[in-house]
């Protein structure tokens, strides 16, 4: 997960070209996190199905390029934030009757309704179901005033991987507050090391299962992934039950 040696795998398991544009000498962070979003698409392209970009153009190649997650711009016109007007997945995955939207290191937004304290925590990858999307609106995320915004949801929907191959360090913990009000059953966490008892405490406060992924380890690459699958599975039982509730609903309005 955490080196070139797993990087070059993945790329060359994939159906189309990927480029990464590494602003320096890759670290062993951004690696986990370039090899977190490889190995879902590897996960996803395995189950079938095509992958386009947001106007469904399918995909021959993409360029990536992990930067630092940035909740603005310089000059905060575009917010990163899922779901937030006019914010773009960075590609969609098509399979049978549904659709899913895939985020590379964005934000969520969440404000306290008791507190109004606005919450942004981010994550590796993120990967979002399009088919049951349900929408607020929320106040613009830094805004206190009347500004208001569109946000769509499906918590039920949404798939959340996070890298951290040291550990949930100080610095990087703003990244999980406000995860405890998602409730999401799919958030993971892949560490390089075992965690510490207070720091996995910490973790699965806010709703996180840790799987630990050390050098070449194939057995924790089948467990990331076997949670890719059940999320999947967990989207066709839902479109399953909608489509029967819907062919209900049109017998009982014939009658």
């Amino acid at each position: 997960m955490w080196n070139k040696k797993i990087f070059d795998r993945l790329v060359d398991q994939l159906p189309f070209v990927i480029d990464v544009i590494w602003d320096k000498a890759p670290s062993f962070e951004k690696y986990g996190h370039v090899n977190c979003l490889l190995t879902l698409m590897l996960a996803l392209h395995k189950r079938g199905g095509t992958f386009t970009d947001v106007d469904g153009r399918r995909l021959k190649s993409q360029t990536i390029k992990p930067l630092h997650r940035k909740l603005t711009d310089i000059k905060k016109r575009w917010f990163s934030i899922v779901g937030l007007n006019d914010v773009s997945p960075f590609w969609v995955y098509n399979f049978e009757n549904l659709a899913f939207e895939i985020y590379f290191n964005y934000h969520f937004f969440y404000e306290t309704e008791t507190t109004y304290r606005q919450y942004f925590p981010s994550a590796s990858v993120i990967l979002r179901c399009m088919n049951f999307l349900q929408w607020i609106f929320v106040p613009s995320p830094g805004s206190w005033g009347s500004d208001i915004a569109h946000l769509t949801f499906d918590w039920d929907g949404t798939y959340i991987l996070e890298a951290a191959p040291f550990g949930v360090r100080t610095a990087i913990r703003k990244n999980f507050k406000g995860y405890k009000f998602f409730p999401s059953e799919f958030k993971y966490m892949v560490s390089a090391k075992k965690i510490q008892k207070t720091e996995l405490k910490f973790i699965e406060n806010n709703g996180f299962k840790v799987i630990v992924w050390e050098e070449e380890d194939p057995e924790s690459e089948k467990i990331l992934t076997d949670t890719i699958d059940r999320f999947l599975d967990a989207q066709f039982e839902r479109y399953k039950k909608f489509i029967k509730s819907s062919n209900k609903a049109n017998e009982a309005d014939v009658k």
